[in-house]
């Protein structure tokens, strides 16, 4: 999965789940436990994106260390160019 761009609300459902012990992949039936648990919304931005379906009702989590590099990568990038165009 590349450029993984996540919203704050998105990063906080990653962290939550992976405190509740849910690294790389999450099922339907563990986000409905989670919401139970917690009052948090269905993660819509999962559960819908083809990209982080494996396979029915089972999800990949984006990792935080995959989206703090893909944002840090996104910034040299940009500097590169900035610094070329001048």
């Amino acid at each position: 999965m590349e450029n993984i761009k996540l919203s704050d609300s998105q990063k906080s459902f990653v962290e939550l789940a992976n405190e509740e012990g849910f690294t790389n992949t999450i099922t339907r039936k563990d986000i409905i436990s989670l919401q139970g648990k917690h009052g948090i919304k269905k993660p819509a931005w999962l559960m819908k994106n083809l990209t982080y379906r494996l396979k029915r009702a089972e999800y990949s989590l984006p990792t935080l260390g995959q989206v703090m590099e893909t944002e840090s990568s996104t910034d040299s990038v940009s500097d590169n160019v900035e610094d070329n165009v001048q």
